[in-house]
Protein backbone atom coordinates (compact mmCIF):
# COMPACT_ATOMS: atom_id res chain seq x y z
CA UNK A 1 0.00 0.00 0.00
CA UNK A 2 1.39 3.66 -0.93
CA UNK A 3 0.37 7.26 -0.91
CA UNK A 4 -3.15 7.78 -2.40
CA UNK A 5 -3.20 11.37 -2.66
CA UNK A 6 -4.15 12.52 -6.08
CA UNK A 7 -1.26 13.12 -7.92
CA UNK A 8 0.03 15.84 -10.54
CA UNK A 9 -2.11 13.94 -13.37
CA UNK A 10 0.71 14.11 -15.70
CA UNK A 11 1.66 11.59 -13.11
CA UNK A 12 -0.94 9.64 -13.55
CA UNK A 13 -0.63 9.27 -17.21
CA UNK A 14 2.97 8.60 -16.32
CA UNK A 15 1.70 5.55 -14.45
CA UNK A 16 -0.37 4.28 -17.10
CA UNK A 17 1.96 4.29 -19.62
CA UNK A 18 4.67 2.45 -17.69
CA UNK A 19 1.85 -0.29 -16.84
CA UNK A 20 2.55 -1.80 -20.07
CA UNK A 21 0.56 -4.97 -20.55
CA UNK A 22 -1.69 -3.74 -17.16
CA UNK A 23 -3.40 -0.97 -19.11
CA UNK A 24 -7.07 -1.59 -18.54
CA UNK A 25 -10.42 -1.45 -20.85
CA UNK A 26 -12.22 1.64 -20.15
CA UNK A 27 -15.94 1.41 -19.89
CA UNK A 28 -16.83 2.74 -16.44
CA UNK A 29 -19.99 2.73 -14.92
CA UNK A 30 -21.29 6.41 -14.16
CA UNK A 31 -20.44 6.93 -10.35
CA UNK A 32 -22.94 7.30 -7.74
CA UNK A 33 -20.72 8.32 -4.84
CA UNK A 34 -17.80 9.73 -5.33
CA UNK A 35 -14.90 9.83 -2.42
CA UNK A 36 -13.20 13.01 -1.54
CA UNK A 37 -11.08 14.01 1.48
CA UNK A 38 -11.40 17.62 3.58
CA UNK A 39 -8.95 17.63 5.75
CA UNK A 40 -7.53 14.25 7.29
CA UNK A 41 -10.20 11.59 6.68
CA UNK A 42 -12.33 10.58 2.76
CA UNK A 43 -16.06 11.33 2.77
CA UNK A 44 -18.51 10.17 0.20
CA UNK A 45 -20.50 12.50 -1.77
CA UNK A 46 -23.40 12.67 -4.93
CA UNK A 47 -23.39 13.84 -7.81
CA UNK A 48 -24.47 17.42 -6.49
CA UNK A 49 -22.08 17.20 -3.44
CA UNK A 50 -24.60 16.21 -0.78
CA UNK A 51 -22.54 14.17 1.89
CA UNK A 52 -23.67 10.39 1.92
CA UNK A 53 -20.87 8.92 4.16
CA UNK A 54 -19.74 10.79 6.69
CA UNK A 55 -15.70 11.54 6.63
CA UNK A 56 -14.05 9.22 8.84
CA UNK A 57 -11.49 6.97 6.19
CA UNK A 58 -8.04 7.18 5.90
CA UNK A 59 -8.03 5.84 2.31
CA UNK A 60 -11.29 5.46 0.54
CA UNK A 61 -11.52 4.19 -3.19
CA UNK A 62 -14.70 3.79 -5.89
CA UNK A 63 -17.22 0.75 -5.57
CA UNK A 64 -17.11 -1.52 -7.68
CA UNK A 65 -19.00 -4.80 -7.35
CA UNK A 66 -21.41 -2.80 -4.97
CA UNK A 67 -18.88 -2.85 -2.62
CA UNK A 68 -15.33 0.30 -1.65
CA UNK A 69 -12.39 -0.89 0.10
CA UNK A 70 -11.69 1.44 3.16
CA UNK A 71 -9.04 1.68 5.52
CA UNK A 72 -10.17 2.76 8.95
CA UNK A 73 -8.67 5.62 10.74
CA UNK A 74 -6.82 5.34 13.90
CA UNK A 75 -3.72 4.04 15.33
CA UNK A 76 -4.24 0.85 13.75
CA UNK A 77 -6.34 1.24 10.89
CA UNK A 78 -7.46 -1.68 8.68
CA UNK A 79 -8.93 -2.49 5.06
CA UNK A 80 -12.17 -3.30 4.79
CA UNK A 81 -15.44 -2.67 2.61
CA UNK A 82 -18.47 -0.64 3.04
CA UNK A 83 -21.87 -0.68 1.23
CA UNK A 84 -23.94 2.75 -0.47
CA UNK A 85 -25.47 3.47 2.88
CA UNK A 86 -21.30 3.88 4.41
CA UNK A 87 -21.93 0.62 6.52
CA UNK A 88 -19.44 -2.32 6.67
CA UNK A 89 -20.07 -5.36 4.91
CA UNK A 90 -17.09 -6.78 5.12
CA UNK A 91 -14.94 -5.75 9.06
CA UNK A 92 -12.08 -3.56 8.68
CA UNK A 93 -9.37 -6.34 9.60
CA UNK A 94 -6.94 -6.53 6.84
CA UNK A 95 -3.38 -5.59 6.98
CA UNK A 96 -3.85 -5.67 2.94
CA UNK A 97 -6.89 -6.05 0.24
CA UNK A 98 -7.62 -5.55 -3.13
CA UNK A 99 -11.11 -3.75 -4.88
CA UNK A 100 -13.29 -6.17 -6.14
CA UNK A 101 -13.30 -7.39 -9.60
CA UNK A 102 -15.22 -10.42 -11.38
CA UNK A 103 -17.28 -10.20 -7.43
CA UNK A 104 -14.33 -11.85 -5.71
CA UNK A 105 -11.28 -9.42 -3.58
CA UNK A 106 -8.18 -10.47 -2.35
CA UNK A 107 -7.53 -10.06 1.70
CA UNK A 108 -4.12 -10.35 3.58
CA UNK A 109 -4.46 -10.54 7.30
CA UNK A 110 -1.93 -10.18 10.01
CA UNK A 111 1.07 -13.01 9.48
CA UNK A 112 -1.26 -14.66 6.54
CA UNK A 113 -0.97 -15.73 3.15
CA UNK A 114 -3.41 -14.11 0.22
CA UNK A 115 -6.93 -15.17 0.90
CA UNK A 116 -9.82 -14.76 -2.02
CA UNK A 117 -13.54 -13.46 -0.53
CA UNK A 118 -16.53 -13.10 -2.29
CA UNK A 119 -18.95 -10.23 -2.22
CA UNK A 120 -20.17 -11.81 1.31
CA UNK A 121 -17.08 -12.03 2.87
CA UNK A 122 -17.01 -15.57 2.57
CA UNK A 123 -13.28 -17.17 1.97
CA UNK A 124 -13.21 -19.21 -1.33
CA UNK A 125 -9.33 -20.15 -1.48
CA UNK A 126 -6.26 -19.13 -0.07
CA UNK A 127 -3.04 -19.40 -2.16
CA UNK A 128 -0.39 -20.27 0.43
CA UNK A 129 2.78 -20.01 -1.39
CA UNK A 130 2.08 -17.26 -3.22
CA UNK A 131 4.20 -13.92 -3.01
CA UNK A 132 1.87 -11.26 -4.86
CA UNK A 133 -2.37 -11.63 -6.44
CA UNK A 134 -3.69 -9.26 -8.65
CA UNK A 135 -7.23 -9.48 -8.85
CA UNK A 136 -9.45 -12.07 -11.14
CA UNK A 137 -10.01 -11.11 -15.05
CA UNK A 138 -11.88 -13.19 -17.17
CA UNK A 139 -11.99 -15.88 -14.22
CA UNK A 140 -7.88 -15.79 -13.90
CA UNK A 141 -5.68 -13.97 -10.94
CA UNK A 142 -2.25 -13.71 -12.05
CA UNK A 143 -0.17 -14.62 -9.06
CA UNK A 144 4.08 -15.14 -8.44
CA UNK A 145 6.12 -17.10 -6.56
CA UNK A 146 9.70 -17.21 -5.24
CA UNK A 147 12.59 -20.10 -6.20
CA UNK A 148 15.71 -20.06 -6.48
CA UNK A 149 15.62 -19.06 -10.01
CA UNK A 150 13.87 -15.55 -9.15
CA UNK A 151 10.61 -14.67 -9.46
CA UNK A 152 8.12 -16.23 -11.54
CA UNK A 153 4.23 -15.71 -12.62
CA UNK A 154 1.17 -18.13 -13.14
CA UNK A 155 -2.64 -18.14 -12.61
CA UNK A 156 -5.13 -19.53 -10.70
CA UNK A 157 -9.32 -20.18 -11.50
CA UNK A 158 -12.10 -19.28 -8.98
CA UNK A 159 -11.98 -22.80 -7.64
CA UNK A 160 -8.27 -22.24 -6.97
CA UNK A 161 -6.97 -24.82 -9.17
CA UNK A 162 -3.51 -23.84 -11.02
CA UNK A 163 -4.18 -23.62 -14.06
CA UNK A 164 -1.10 -22.15 -15.71
CA UNK A 165 2.16 -22.87 -13.59
CA UNK A 166 4.58 -20.17 -12.91
CA UNK A 167 6.64 -19.99 -15.36
CA UNK A 168 6.58 -16.23 -17.12
CA UNK A 169 8.96 -13.32 -15.83
CA UNK A 170 6.31 -11.08 -15.88
CA UNK A 171 2.73 -11.32 -16.84
CA UNK A 172 -0.17 -8.73 -17.86
CA UNK A 173 -4.06 -9.46 -16.99
CA UNK A 174 -6.22 -11.14 -19.35
CA UNK A 175 -8.40 -9.79 -21.55
CA UNK A 176 -10.24 -10.94 -24.73
CA UNK A 177 -9.22 -14.69 -23.41
CA UNK A 178 -5.60 -13.61 -23.94
CA UNK A 179 -2.71 -12.29 -21.72
CA UNK A 180 0.76 -10.76 -22.06
CA UNK A 181 3.60 -12.49 -20.74
CA UNK A 182 7.54 -11.70 -20.46
CA UNK A 183 10.28 -14.48 -20.59
CA UNK A 184 13.39 -14.36 -19.24
CA UNK A 185 14.86 -12.18 -22.24
CA UNK A 186 12.19 -9.57 -21.39
CA UNK A 187 10.43 -10.04 -25.00
CA UNK A 188 6.82 -10.36 -24.54
CA UNK A 189 4.46 -12.45 -26.23
CA UNK A 190 0.90 -13.69 -25.50
CA UNK A 191 -0.66 -16.78 -23.74
CA UNK A 192 -3.80 -18.22 -24.30
CA UNK A 193 -6.26 -19.27 -20.75
CA UNK A 194 -4.79 -22.46 -21.63
CA UNK A 195 -1.03 -20.74 -21.20
CA UNK A 196 0.14 -21.51 -24.72
CA UNK A 197 1.68 -19.09 -27.07
CA UNK A 198 -0.08 -17.52 -29.81
CA UNK A 199 1.85 -14.65 -30.48
CA UNK A 200 5.35 -15.24 -29.71
CA UNK A 201 7.39 -13.20 -27.59
CA UNK A 202 8.84 -10.76 -29.69
CA UNK A 203 7.84 -7.62 -28.19
CA UNK A 204 9.42 -5.16 -26.05
CA UNK A 205 6.52 -3.97 -24.55
CA UNK A 206 2.66 -5.28 -24.94
CA UNK A 207 -0.83 -3.82 -23.52
CA UNK A 208 -3.76 -5.51 -22.93
CA UNK A 209 -6.20 -6.96 -26.23
CA UNK A 210 -9.02 -4.48 -26.27
CA UNK A 211 -11.71 -4.50 -29.30
CA UNK A 212 -9.09 -7.40 -30.99
CA UNK A 213 -6.21 -4.96 -31.37
CA UNK A 214 -3.22 -4.77 -28.63
CA UNK A 215 -0.59 -1.86 -28.41
CA UNK A 216 3.40 -3.03 -28.82
CA UNK A 217 6.44 -1.75 -28.90
CA UNK A 218 9.50 -2.32 -30.55
CA UNK A 219 12.67 -0.61 -29.79
CA UNK A 220 11.57 3.11 -29.33
CA UNK A 221 8.68 2.93 -31.66
CA UNK A 222 4.71 1.50 -30.92
CA UNK A 223 2.36 -0.26 -33.22
CA UNK A 224 -1.14 -1.64 -33.12
CA UNK A 225 -1.57 -5.88 -33.71
CA UNK A 226 -4.36 -7.89 -34.65
CA UNK A 227 -4.89 -10.93 -32.38
CA UNK A 228 -3.10 -13.01 -35.34
CA UNK A 229 0.37 -10.73 -34.13
CA UNK A 230 -0.01 -8.95 -37.61
CA UNK A 231 0.37 -5.13 -37.71
CA UNK A 232 -1.98 -3.21 -37.66
CA UNK A 233 -1.07 -0.20 -37.14
CA UNK A 234 3.32 0.22 -38.22
CA UNK A 235 5.46 0.88 -34.76
CA UNK A 236 6.12 4.85 -35.70
CA UNK A 237 4.98 6.34 -32.58
CA UNK A 238 6.50 7.30 -29.28
CA UNK A 239 3.81 5.75 -27.09
CA UNK A 240 0.15 4.95 -27.50
CA UNK A 241 -3.04 4.51 -25.49
CA UNK A 242 -6.33 2.64 -26.50
CA UNK A 243 -9.50 4.94 -26.80
CA UNK A 244 -12.06 2.62 -27.71
CA UNK A 245 -12.12 3.60 -31.61
CA UNK A 246 -9.21 5.66 -31.36
CA UNK A 247 -5.97 5.34 -29.66
CA UNK A 248 -4.10 8.42 -28.47
CA UNK A 249 -0.21 8.47 -29.72
CA UNK A 250 2.54 10.34 -28.89
CA UNK A 251 5.02 12.12 -31.22
CA UNK A 252 7.94 14.36 -30.30
CA UNK A 253 6.89 15.16 -26.97
CA UNK A 254 3.17 16.13 -27.74
CA UNK A 255 -0.69 13.30 -27.75
CA UNK A 256 -2.87 13.74 -30.46
CA UNK A 257 -5.31 11.14 -32.09
CA UNK A 258 -5.34 8.45 -34.74
CA UNK A 259 -7.94 6.02 -35.58
CA UNK A 260 -7.94 2.28 -35.79
CA UNK A 261 -5.81 2.51 -39.45
CA UNK A 262 -3.52 5.01 -37.25
CA UNK A 263 -5.11 8.12 -39.61
CA UNK A 264 -4.12 10.81 -37.94
CA UNK A 265 -7.66 12.58 -36.49
CA UNK A 266 -6.33 15.05 -34.03
CA UNK A 267 -2.62 16.28 -34.80
CA UNK A 268 -0.41 15.85 -31.84
CA UNK A 269 -0.42 19.20 -30.16
CA UNK A 270 -0.98 18.71 -26.14
CA UNK A 271 1.62 18.19 -23.46
CA UNK A 272 -0.55 16.14 -21.50
CA UNK A 273 -3.86 14.18 -23.06
CA UNK A 274 -6.21 11.65 -21.69
CA UNK A 275 -8.71 9.26 -23.53
CA UNK A 276 -12.37 10.30 -24.30
CA UNK A 277 -13.44 7.28 -22.84
CA UNK A 278 -16.62 7.14 -24.97
CA UNK A 279 -17.29 10.91 -23.83
CA UNK A 280 -17.81 13.35 -26.17
CA UNK A 281 -15.08 15.42 -24.88
CA UNK A 282 -11.95 14.96 -23.57
CA UNK A 283 -9.27 16.36 -20.96
CA UNK A 284 -6.16 17.83 -22.54
CA UNK A 285 -3.41 20.26 -21.58
CA UNK A 286 -2.93 23.44 -24.01
CA UNK A 287 -0.05 25.69 -22.21
CA UNK A 288 0.11 25.59 -18.66
CA UNK A 289 -3.81 25.40 -18.03
CA UNK A 290 -5.80 22.06 -18.63
CA UNK A 291 -9.43 22.00 -20.71
CA UNK A 292 -11.40 19.98 -22.61
CA UNK A 293 -11.76 19.65 -26.87
CA UNK A 294 -14.45 17.63 -28.76
CA UNK A 295 -13.33 14.33 -31.16
CA UNK A 296 -13.01 16.92 -34.13
CA UNK A 297 -9.63 18.64 -31.95
CA UNK A 298 -11.83 21.48 -30.97
CA UNK A 299 -11.76 23.45 -27.61
CA UNK A 300 -15.13 22.95 -26.11
CA UNK A 301 -14.12 24.43 -22.42
CA UNK A 302 -11.36 26.69 -21.92
CA UNK A 303 -8.19 25.67 -20.90
CA UNK A 304 -8.09 27.08 -17.57
CA UNK A 305 -7.67 24.42 -14.71
CA UNK A 306 -4.74 23.62 -12.38
CA UNK A 307 -5.57 20.16 -13.68
CA UNK A 308 -8.76 18.22 -15.42
CA UNK A 309 -9.51 14.55 -15.81
CA UNK A 310 -12.12 12.67 -18.17
CA UNK A 311 -15.73 13.29 -17.90
CA UNK A 312 -17.31 10.54 -16.25
CA UNK A 313 -21.17 10.58 -17.22
CA UNK A 314 -21.83 14.43 -17.47
CA UNK A 315 -18.97 15.29 -14.72
CA UNK A 316 -15.69 15.84 -14.42
CA UNK A 317 -13.08 16.33 -11.93
CA UNK A 318 -11.37 19.26 -12.37
CA UNK A 319 -8.36 21.14 -10.07
CA UNK A 320 -8.54 25.13 -9.77
CA UNK A 321 -6.16 27.36 -6.46
CA UNK A 322 -5.55 23.48 -4.50
CA UNK A 323 -9.19 23.05 -4.37
CA UNK A 324 -11.00 19.73 -6.56
CA UNK A 325 -14.42 20.80 -7.82
CA UNK A 326 -16.46 19.28 -10.66
CA UNK A 327 -17.63 20.16 -14.03
CA UNK A 328 -20.64 19.53 -16.16
CA UNK A 329 -19.92 19.38 -20.11
CA UNK A 330 -20.42 23.05 -20.61
CA UNK A 331 -17.17 23.71 -18.49
CA UNK A 332 -19.95 25.13 -15.53
CA UNK A 333 -19.16 23.69 -12.03
CA UNK A 334 -22.06 21.56 -10.26
CA UNK A 335 -19.86 21.38 -7.48
CA UNK A 336 -17.74 24.20 -6.59
CA UNK A 337 -13.45 23.52 -5.89
CA UNK A 338 -13.99 23.28 -2.50
CA UNK A 339 -11.92 19.20 -1.83
CA UNK A 340 -8.32 18.75 -0.62
CA UNK A 341 -7.69 16.05 -2.67
CA UNK A 342 -9.53 12.34 -3.83
CA UNK A 343 -7.42 9.05 -3.80
CA UNK A 344 -5.88 7.89 -6.46
CA UNK A 345 -7.97 5.08 -6.79
CA UNK A 346 -10.54 7.45 -8.53
CA UNK A 347 -8.02 9.21 -10.52
CA UNK A 348 -7.04 6.12 -11.88
CA UNK A 349 -10.55 4.60 -12.64
CA UNK A 350 -11.59 7.41 -14.75
CA UNK A 351 -8.57 7.89 -16.86
CA UNK A 352 -7.96 4.02 -17.11
CA UNK A 353 -10.42 1.52 -15.40
CA UNK A 354 -7.48 0.14 -12.91
CA UNK A 355 -7.32 1.27 -9.20
CA UNK A 356 -4.32 1.54 -7.48
CA UNK A 357 -5.51 -1.83 -5.47
CA UNK A 358 -5.60 -4.22 -7.90
CA UNK A 359 -2.75 -7.02 -6.26
CA UNK A 360 -1.44 -7.55 -2.51
CA UNK A 361 1.97 -8.87 -1.31
CA UNK A 362 1.76 -11.72 1.24
CA UNK A 363 2.35 -10.84 4.94
CA UNK A 364 2.89 -14.59 5.80
CA UNK A 365 6.42 -15.57 7.50
CA UNK A 366 7.27 -18.94 7.91
CA UNK A 367 7.75 -19.10 11.67
CA UNK A 368 7.75 -22.78 11.76
CA UNK A 369 10.17 -23.46 9.48
CA UNK A 370 12.55 -21.59 11.92
CA UNK A 371 11.55 -23.31 15.33
CA UNK A 372 11.90 -26.10 13.32
CA UNK A 373 15.69 -25.61 12.12
CA UNK A 374 17.01 -23.77 15.33
CA UNK A 375 17.60 -26.75 17.81
CA UNK A 376 17.84 -25.48 21.11
CA UNK A 377 19.18 -28.50 23.37
CA UNK A 378 21.24 -29.78 20.79
CA UNK A 379 22.51 -26.78 18.50
CA UNK A 380 23.78 -28.00 14.99
CA UNK A 381 24.28 -31.56 16.68
CA UNK A 382 26.71 -30.51 19.46
CA UNK A 383 26.03 -30.78 23.10
CA UNK A 384 27.17 -28.61 26.00
CA UNK A 385 30.20 -30.50 27.37
CA UNK A 386 31.71 -31.15 23.43
CA UNK A 387 35.50 -30.80 23.19
CA UNK A 388 36.91 -27.96 20.56
CA UNK A 389 38.24 -31.31 18.89
CA UNK A 390 35.00 -33.35 19.46
CA UNK A 391 33.29 -30.15 17.43
CA UNK A 392 35.74 -29.69 14.86
CA UNK A 393 35.01 -33.19 14.04
CA UNK A 394 30.66 -32.64 14.11
CA UNK A 395 31.23 -29.43 11.76
CA UNK A 396 33.77 -30.58 9.61
CA UNK A 397 35.86 -27.55 10.82
CA UNK A 398 39.67 -27.45 11.33
CA UNK A 399 41.68 -25.52 13.94
CA UNK A 400 41.84 -22.19 11.44
CA UNK A 401 38.03 -21.79 11.38
CA UNK A 402 38.47 -20.63 14.78
CA UNK A 403 40.01 -17.27 16.18
CA UNK A 404 43.00 -18.46 19.19
CA UNK A 405 42.46 -14.57 20.50
CA UNK A 406 38.60 -14.21 20.48
CA UNK A 407 35.81 -16.16 22.50
CA UNK A 408 33.62 -15.67 19.42
CA UNK A 409 34.21 -18.34 16.64
CA UNK A 410 31.64 -17.94 13.22
CA UNK A 411 31.08 -21.27 11.96
CA UNK A 412 28.62 -19.79 9.50
CA UNK A 413 26.82 -16.97 8.68
CA UNK A 414 23.67 -16.14 6.05
CA UNK A 415 22.56 -19.59 5.78
CA UNK A 416 19.20 -19.52 4.21
CA UNK A 417 16.04 -20.84 5.84
CA UNK A 418 13.69 -19.56 4.15
CA UNK A 419 12.76 -16.28 1.81
CA UNK A 420 12.48 -14.15 4.87
CA UNK A 421 14.74 -15.52 6.90
CA UNK A 422 18.59 -16.78 7.65
CA UNK A 423 21.13 -17.79 10.34
CA UNK A 424 24.05 -17.56 12.00
CA UNK A 425 25.82 -19.86 14.41
CA UNK A 426 28.47 -18.87 16.36
CA UNK A 427 30.75 -21.13 19.65
CA UNK A 428 31.63 -19.12 22.22
CA UNK A 429 34.70 -19.34 24.77
CA UNK A 430 38.28 -19.53 24.57
CA UNK A 431 39.59 -22.82 23.08
CA UNK A 432 43.49 -21.75 23.50
CA UNK A 433 46.21 -22.11 25.52
CA UNK A 434 49.06 -19.90 26.20
CA UNK A 435 52.09 -21.39 25.74
CA UNK A 436 55.88 -19.94 26.21
CA UNK A 437 57.55 -19.62 23.20
CA UNK A 438 61.53 -18.68 23.80
CA UNK A 439 61.29 -14.89 25.13
CA UNK A 440 57.26 -14.77 24.11
CA UNK A 441 54.13 -16.71 25.06
CA UNK A 442 51.75 -17.80 22.26
CA UNK A 443 47.94 -19.30 21.71
CA UNK A 444 47.90 -22.74 20.41
CA UNK A 445 44.63 -24.85 19.93
CA UNK A 446 43.19 -26.45 22.54
CA UNK A 447 41.55 -30.07 21.45
CA UNK A 448 40.87 -30.45 24.85
CA UNK A 449 39.28 -27.18 25.48
CA UNK A 450 35.70 -27.01 26.56
CA UNK A 451 33.40 -23.68 25.15
CA UNK A 452 31.55 -21.68 27.43
CA UNK A 453 27.89 -22.25 24.79
CA UNK A 454 26.29 -21.76 21.51
CA UNK A 455 24.60 -18.76 19.57
CA UNK A 456 22.08 -18.90 17.13
CA UNK A 457 21.41 -15.12 15.36
CA UNK A 458 18.48 -15.11 13.08
CA UNK A 459 18.43 -12.74 11.05
CA UNK A 460 14.82 -11.50 9.40
CA UNK A 461 13.56 -9.63 5.80
CA UNK A 462 10.88 -8.97 4.04
CA UNK A 463 7.64 -10.18 5.21
CA UNK A 464 10.19 -11.40 8.44
CA UNK A 465 11.35 -7.81 9.03
CA UNK A 466 9.00 -6.99 11.59
CA UNK A 467 8.28 -10.03 12.93
CA UNK A 468 10.62 -10.28 15.65
CA UNK A 469 8.06 -9.98 18.54
CA UNK A 470 5.94 -13.00 16.65
CA UNK A 471 9.07 -15.13 16.43
CA UNK A 472 10.24 -14.55 20.12
CA UNK A 473 6.99 -15.73 21.38
CA UNK A 474 7.01 -19.13 19.12
CA UNK A 475 10.35 -19.98 20.16
CA UNK A 476 9.89 -19.40 23.69
CA UNK A 477 6.39 -21.53 23.06
CA UNK A 478 8.79 -24.70 21.69
CA UNK A 479 11.12 -24.42 25.25
CA UNK A 480 9.77 -27.82 26.47
CA UNK A 481 10.80 -28.79 30.11
CA UNK A 482 12.22 -24.87 30.87
CA UNK A 483 10.93 -22.20 32.84
CA UNK A 484 11.46 -18.65 32.82
CA UNK A 485 13.56 -16.49 34.95
CA UNK A 486 11.93 -13.62 35.56
CA UNK A 487 14.68 -12.61 38.12
CA UNK A 488 17.14 -11.94 35.15
CA UNK A 489 14.56 -11.48 32.21
CA UNK A 490 14.04 -7.67 31.01
CA UNK A 491 11.43 -6.15 28.81
CA UNK A 492 13.90 -7.20 25.74
CA UNK A 493 16.22 -10.16 27.15
CA UNK A 494 14.13 -13.47 27.93
CA UNK A 495 15.94 -16.14 29.89
CA UNK A 496 14.49 -19.35 30.35
CA UNK A 497 16.16 -22.56 32.54
CA UNK A 498 16.17 -26.02 32.54
CA UNK A 499 17.88 -28.94 34.32
CA UNK A 500 20.97 -28.35 32.41
CA UNK A 501 21.07 -25.17 30.59
CA UNK A 502 19.94 -21.68 30.07
CA UNK A 503 18.88 -19.73 26.86
CA UNK A 504 18.64 -16.11 26.60
CA UNK A 505 16.50 -14.42 23.61
CA UNK A 506 17.29 -11.17 22.78
CA UNK A 507 15.14 -9.02 20.08
CA UNK A 508 17.10 -6.48 17.99
CA UNK A 509 15.32 -5.13 15.39
CA UNK A 510 15.94 -7.44 12.50
CA UNK A 511 17.71 -9.86 14.13
CA UNK A 512 16.88 -12.50 17.11
CA UNK A 513 19.94 -13.62 19.66
CA UNK A 514 20.15 -16.71 21.23
CA UNK A 515 22.56 -17.41 23.62
CA UNK A 516 22.79 -21.26 24.98
CA UNK A 517 24.67 -21.82 27.94
CA UNK A 518 25.46 -24.37 31.00
CA UNK A 519 22.81 -24.13 33.74
CA UNK A 520 24.88 -23.77 36.65
CA UNK A 521 23.07 -21.71 39.54
CA UNK A 522 20.47 -24.34 41.22
CA UNK A 523 19.33 -21.51 43.26
CA UNK A 524 17.62 -19.88 40.43
CA UNK A 525 14.17 -18.84 41.32
CA UNK A 526 11.46 -19.45 38.80
CA UNK A 527 8.27 -18.11 37.52
CA UNK A 528 5.43 -20.96 38.20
Amino acid sequence: MRKHQILPLSLVLLLSLNSCSYFGSVDNAQLKLIPVKNGKEYQYIDKEGKIIVNPQFSEATVFRNGLALVKSSGNTPKWGYISEDGKYSISSVYESATVFSDEIAWVVSENAAPTAINTKGKIILTLQNAQTVRTFKEGLAAFSVIDSTGTKWGFVDKQGKIKINPQFTIAGNYSSSMCAVCNSDFKWGFIDKEGKIIINNQFDEAQAFINGMAIVSIGNKTGVIDKNGKYIINPQFTNMLPDHEMFLFEQDEKWGWCDNDGKIIINAQFTVAYPFNLNKLAAVKSGSMYGYIDKTGKIIINPQFDYAIPFNGDLALVSSSSKIGFIDTDGKYVINPQFDAIPQDLAMYLINGLSEYESVETNYFNIGAITDRVNITSPEGLLLGNTAEQILKKLNKSETDFNLYNTEHLIFENQKISNDASLNFYILGNISSEVNDGWYSKRVFNPASIPDGYAYIINLQGNGSDKAKLLVEAIEKSLVNFKKDTSASTDDLSVYNSNLLTVKIRPENTKILIVITPFRNNEQQYEE
